[in-house]
C-alpha cells in the first residue's frame, strides 16, 4: 500500500513538545514549569475590545495583510520603541508567530538554500526549514549561549540565504549585546544575508536593554506579536515587518494559506497597542532570582534568565533529559527536555512565568526530585 503520509513529514518532529502538553493533562495536581506564557490574564480593556468587535459585527474577512488601523499602529510602535522606520504597507498581520515563521521561509527560501539557526533554538525554526525544502545549518552557542559575528562567519557559505536571531532567547533566556548585533548586521550586509529577528520577548529583558537589529539593517525581517506582552497567547496575533518585496511575497502566500487573521483578535490588538504591556520587570526578575537561588545547589550550571522567562539547566553528570522529564512528571512537575531545542540530552528547560506560589512549590519539587535521582544513581 502506498504511504499515505507525505514524505516531507518523515523526519518532522514535534513530539517532545507535544509530550509535555500530554503529561500536563494526565498528571493530577501537577506544577507546569514548561509553560511559555505569562501568568497574567489579557487586560480587561483588550478583552472588551474583542467583545465590542463581536457586538458591532466586525466578524467578516479582513484584508490578507491585516486591519489597516492595526498595521498603522504597529508601524508607529516600531518607530517609537524599536527605531525601525516602516509604513503600514511594510507590515502584515499573521495568526501567531509560528505561522509568520513558515510564511517567511516559504517566501524567501528555495530548495537547497541554507539558513543559519543558532542552537539551542525554538523548534519550529528547524522543522519548518526542512518543510520548506531548505537546509538548516545549526550553529552551537554552547557554553555561554551568546551569539557572535565570529561564530556566524564560520557557517556562511555561498548557499547561505538567511540567519535567525531570537533575542531575548527561547529556550536559553539569553539576551544579545547591541555591539555584537551591530557586528552581525555588518556581516549580513557584507554577504547579502537576510536576518529574521524574532523579538516576541522584547519586553522581558531584565539586565540589559533590548535592541532591534532591524533598526540598523534594512535586510531584516522583524517578527513580533501580542502573545507575551499582552498575555494574548490564545488570540493568535503576530506580525511581520519586512522589506516591500518580501512583504508582498508573504501576502501572496498568506492569501491562500490562511487568508487572514481573526478580525476579532485584530480589533483587540489595536486596543492592546493603546495599553501598557503586562510585563512587570521587577516581578519577573524576582521569579528568576527565586528559581536560580532554589536550584543552584542541585544543578551544576544554570543558564539564561537575562530575558524571556526561561532557564536552561545543565543536568548533573549521569542524568539524561528524557528520563529526567519522565521522572519529574511522576513528582508532579512538568518541564521540557533540552533535546527538544538542540542535539544535546544534558539540559532541561524550565519556565518561571507562572504564579509565584505555584512556582515556589514546583521549584522545590524539582530540587527534591533531582537530589533523589542523584542519590539513587550508580
Amino acid at each position: 500500500m502506498q504511504d499515505r503520509i507525505a514524505h516531507r513529514l518523515h523526519d518532522f518532529d514535534s513530539g517532545k513538545i507535544r509530550q509535555a502538553f500530554e503529561l500536563a493533562k494526565e498528571i493530577p495536581n501537577q506544577i507546569d514549569l514548561s509553560i511559555g506564557f505569562p501568568e497574567e490574564n489579557t487586560p480587561e480593556e483588550v478583552k472588551q475590545a474583542g467583545i465590542t468587535a463581536i457586538q458591532q459585527n466586525h466578524t467578516t474577512y479582513l484584508p490578507t495583510n491585516g486591519l489597516a488601523e492595526l498595521r498603522q499602529s504597529i508601524a508607529q510602535k516600531l518607530a517609537a520603541e524599536n527605531n525601525i522606520r516602516s509604513s503600514a504597507e511594510d507590515i502584515t498581520v499573521t495568526p501567531g508567530l509560528t505561522t509568520a515563521i513558515l510564511l517567511c521561509y516559504l517566501a524567501i527560501l528555495n530548495p537547497g538554500d541554507e539558513i543559519i539557526l543558532p542552537q539551542p533554538m525554538f523548534p519550529p525554526y528547524y522543522e519548518l526549514t526542512k518543510l520548506a525544502g531548505a537546509v538548516p545549518v545549526p550553529l552551537e552557542t554552547f557554553p555561554d549561549f551568546q551569539l557572535s559575528a565570529e561564530l556566524i562567519a564560520r557557517k556562511i557559505t555561498e548557499k547561505t540565504k538567511a540567519i535567525v536571531i531570537n533575542s531575548p532567547n527561547n529556550p536559553t533566556g539569553a539576551v544579545y549585546d547591541e555591539d555584537e548585533l551591530r557586528k552581525i548586521a555588518g556581516l549580513a550586509k557584507q554577504h547579502g544575508i537576510i536576518i529574521i529577528s524574532d523579538e516576541i520577548y522584547e519586553y522581558f529583558s531584565f539586565d540589559k536593554p533590548h535592541f532591534s537589529i532591524g533598526s540598523i539593517y534594512e535586510g531584516t525581517i522583524t517578527l513580533n506579536g501580542f502573545s507575551k506582552a499582552y498575555a494574548m497567547t490564545g488570540w493568535r496575533v503576530g506580525y511581520i515587518c519586512a522589506p516591500p518585496d518580501i512583504v508582498e511575497a508573504i501576502n501572496q502566500l498568506q492569501q491562500y494559506i490562511v487568508f487572514s487573521t481573526s478580525s476579532i483578535a485584530q480589533y483587540a490588538a489595536v486596543k492592546a497597542l493603546e495599553t501598557p504591556p503586562i510585563y512587570l520587570t521587577d516581578k519577573y526578575k524576582q521569579k528568576r532570582d527565586l528559581a536560580v537561588s532554589t536550584l543552584s545547589d542541585v544543578f551544576p550550571e544554570i543558564h539564561g534568565g537575562q530575558g524571556a522567562f526561561y532557564l536552561f539547566l545543565k543536568l548533573p553528570d549521569g542524568l539524561e533529559d528524557i528520563k529526567v522529564v519522565n521522572q519529574l512528571s511522576h513528582s508532579g512537575v512538568i518541564v521540557l527536555p533540552g533535546s527538544a531545542f538542540c542535539g544535546r540530552t544534558d539540559y532541561i528547560r524550565i519556565s518561571f512565568a507562572g504564579d509565584m506560589d505555584a512556582l515556589r512549590t514546583g521549584l522545590e519539587r524539582l530540587k527534591e526530585s533531582i537530589a533523589a535521582l542523584l542519590r539513587n544513581s550508580p
